[in-house]
């Protein structure tokens, strides 16, 4: 992945049981909880991407 100017923001909301485990995960890996959630969406877009270009072929 590429680093990247972070120029936008988006707000993003979890339940109780949901930002425990985002926070002990977060926690294991050593990251703050925006950055552990950054990490986790762009590493799931960039799986996808790679799904769809093998899909297309």
């Amino acid at each position: 992945m590429e680093k990247k100017t972070k120029t936008k923001q988006i707000a993003v909301r979890f339940d109780d049981q949901s930002y425990e485990k985002i926070s002990q995960y977060a926690e294991k890996e050593h990251r703050g909880l925006g950055e552990f959630v950054r990490h986790a969406t762009l590493f799931y877009i960039e799986h996808f991407d790679r799904k769809n270009e093998t899909s297309n072929e």
